[in-house]
């Protein structure tokens, strides 16, 4: 039997090998440069893994759903070349970002090239009903990763965000493609409409996890380890679980003052950040996310296991509670 580290690697190795045949599919050499810069740049392929383990569970086939991993590693690599144009981002996993080391245009461009790689890589070995399926959910996938983003732009300008708009927000913009990498999976593997909705429940509710996960350790991560600086969102004026949930729970003046200054400011000195992490101790907010994002993976956890409890469902729950305390 094959361990997890063999099953990881073999799909990691076969979606990096698909990655790198459909450079043949690029004409011109600055896009294709600026392609192969983008593939080589690293990237854990977290959402292959979930769509090719999730197709394994239905079918013990590990690579039956390569193709359409690939296809959303793709997407997902269309969102970040765009992001970083417009978060102004100069580097990617410590690296320059594909407009900074070539131009906007070019970054423009390839973006909207490998939006139409993935789109079609997305059928390749399905049948007719399944490509229908899984295009479907691909597009609405697409429409509300970029409907995430426009909250998330609309965000930056606003003080008065529920945490109920939050919920929405990292819905779309983090939870859609993990629920795409579940449920098209789960086509692949000829899943039944009623796991389908059950594989869409679950790959939101990882994504709020993950997004939740990414703002707690904004805040209590290490440097090193997180691979940003600690407290970067306070610094950028982020409005995170955490500063929404601080806003509606505190009465002090001190913590209200230092909240005013943040909105006001559209962040603090960095020199305020550990005031900030005060703040939220001090009202138990720490201790809240971190509670929330344990009850979050324990439904995703228990989920997976209803749909399927098998050899493969196990690999995908020790895979991810490896990620809980990580990026994706």
């Amino acid at each position: 039997m094959r361990t997890k580290i063999q099953i990881t690697e073999n799909i990691i190795n076969e979606v990096n090998n698909k990655l790198m045949e459909i450079e043949a599919e690029i004409n011109t050499a600055r896009l294709k440069d600026s392609y192969k810069y983008l593939i080589n740049n690293g990237g854990k392929r977290f959402r292959p893994l979930m769509t090719t383990l999730i197709c394994a569970m239905f079918t013990s086939d590990y690579l039956l759903a390569v193709n359409q991993g690939t296809a959303i590693e793709l997407l997902h690599n269309f969102t970040l070349v765009h992001d970083d144009i417009m978060d102004k981002s100069p580097l990617r996993r410590g690296k320059e970002t594909i407009y900074q080391k070539y131009d906007d245009t070019t970054a423009i461009l390839l973006g909207d090239l490998i939006l139409g790689l993935s789109c079609k890589r997305l059928k390749i070995g399905l049948e007719p009903m399944q490509g229908m399926k899984a295009m479907n959910v691909f597009n609405s996938g697409l429409v509300e990763v970029c409907d995430g983003q426009g909250y998330d732009l609309e965000f930056e300008t606003r003080t008065d965000i529920s945490l109920d708009e939050y919920d929405m927000m990292i819905e779309r913009k983090t939870g859609s493609l993990i629920k795409v990498s579940f449920v098209i999976g789960g086509i692949a593997g000829n899943a039944t409409d009623l796991e389908l909705e059950k594989l869409a429940l679950v790959g939101n509710e990882l994504g709020k996890a993950f997004q939740l996960q990414d703002d707690l350790l904004d805040i209590i991560g290490k440097q090193k380890e997180f691979g940003k600086k600690t407290g970067q969102d306070i610094i950028e004026g982020k409005k995170t679980y955490l500063i929404i949930k601080a806003r509606e729970k505190a009465t002090k003046f001190e913590h209200k003052e230092l909240l005013d200054e943040f909105f006001n400011n559209s962040g603090l000195d960095e020199s305020k950040v550990p005031q900030m992490k005060s703040l939220f101790e001090e009202l138990g907010i720490i201790e809240e996310v971190t509670e929330l994002i344990e009850s979050k993976f324990d439904f995703v956890f228990n989920m997976i296991k209803e749909i399927r409890n098998n050899e493969y469902s196990n690999i995908l729950i020790e895979l991810l509670n490896e990620y809980k305390t990580r990026a994706v």
